[in-house]
């Protein structure tokens, strides 16, 4: 069953694709994913996160920080509505693909909004409050969400607002970004699941702090008012979060096999082959895309999968096609190269027949890529 669109308004397919990068998701509400699915390693990531940095930071001590230590990147650029309205939660939820509806206050999901075909329009995170609905969309998207879901709502009481502009983000990652937090929140952090909110004073700024794991676990989005976001990053670096640049939130990200909107997740692909299938429900009603994701699930007709990809040598950039035996069977989607290490590793999409542990594929230019699965 698909859903109909308003009248007299321009179908929401025909909407130009946004080119840019994303950001996170982690576990469902409800799924029932196959046992043989590969799985995404964590949630999505928003790569074109700016921060403030004086140049004194090595590439290394960046991604020691990210794993090991507490990092504080700028992710304001990351959309965030609030919807308002009896049957916000409704609508959401036979939008999407994941089981909003029994979501209590406090809770949130992860969950994909796709076309009738079953192609990703976008990665979403969902927080349920008492009278609202805080929704993070992927950057300098969320005019496309919203239009999109104004597109369906017909007799609906839901009121959607744009408060990106004035509101700032700034996240925090790392092996002891908790311990971190719980000092500057008086212990309150640790206490938060996935998805989970807290409203807490950080030194004199009132912030909504949300338990994303948008770059693995532990990790957390706080948001302020936009006029204190310089006020917040100066506490943060003050009580030692590192200030983390885009290369190495990049790098990270590959080789954690976390998929990017824009590149990962676009509408050429659908929730089985980008590894987020943990956020479907196959047990809710109808939503939008539904019969087609459904019917993969049933019939096993998944065609392609996300994998991770490494390989020696200066090798090949995003937008290369892989090859076994001289013919086309997958294609670069990501590519970084890791600073500790200086290991080459990509993302990428290839044939079912191919995506399995140690399958040796190779570049245009010939060079060998070995394939691993997400898990």
């Amino acid at each position: 069953m698909q859903m109909s669109p308003k009248a007299g308004i321009h179908s929401p397919e025909a909407f130009p694709s946004p080119t840019l990068n994303t950001y996170r998701a982690a576990s469902p509400v409800d799924a029932s994913p196959p046992d043989d699915y590969p799985r995404n390693m964590g949630p999505v990531a928003n790569l074109d996160a700016g921060v403030l940095l004086d140049g004194s930071l090595t590439a290394e001590e960046q991604y020691r920080a990210l794993t090991s230590g507490v990092a504080v990147l700028d992710r304001s650029d990351a959309g965030r509505l609030v919807l308002t309205g009896d049957d916000a939660l409704d609508l959401l939820n036979r939008l999407s693909t994941n089981e909003l509806a029994t979501l209590e206050v406090g809770a949130g999901a992860a969950t994909v909004l796709t076309t009738n075909k079953g192609r990703i329009v976008d990665l979403l995170h969902v927080h349920r409050s008492e009278d609202r609905l805080a929704v993070f969309t992927s950057p300098e998207n969320q005019q496309r969400v919203a239009e999109w879901i104004d597109f369906y709502t017909f007799v609906e009481n839901v009121a959607i607002e744009d408060v990106t502009g004035e509101t700032a983000m700034l996240s925090l990652t790392g092996l002891d970004s908790t311990k971190f937090l719980d000092g500057l929140t008086n212990d309150q952090t640790s206490s938060l699941a996935t998805y989970e909110r807290l409203n807490a004073r950080i030194s004199d700024v009132t912030a909504d702090v949300y338990r994303s794991d948008f770059l693995g676990p532990p990790s957390f989005d706080i948001v302020v008012d936009a006029e204190h976001r310089d006020t917040l990053f100066d506490v943060l670096t003050d009580n030692g979060a590192t200030p983390a640049g885009p290369d190495v939130i990049e790098a990270l990200r590959v080789q954690r096999g976390i998929p990017a909107f824009g590149k990962e997740l676009t509408e050429d692909y659908n929730p089985h082959e980008a590894n987020l299938v943990h956020h479907v429900s196959f047990s809710k009603g109808c939503y939008i895309g539904q019969e087609v994701i459904a019917r993969l699930q049933t019939y096993k007709k998944v065609s392609k999968y996300l994998v991770g990809l490494r390989w020696d040598g200066d090798g090949p950039a995003p937008g290369s096609f892989l090859t076994h035996d001289g013919k086309r069977m997958g294609i670069i989607t990501s590519a970084a190269r890791l600073p500790h290490t200086g290991a080459n590793v990509g993302l990428g999409y290839v044939r079912k027949g191919f995506a399995d542990d140690g399958t040796t594929v190779a570049d245009e230019a010939g060079n060998e890529i070995n394939i691993k699965v997400l898990v």
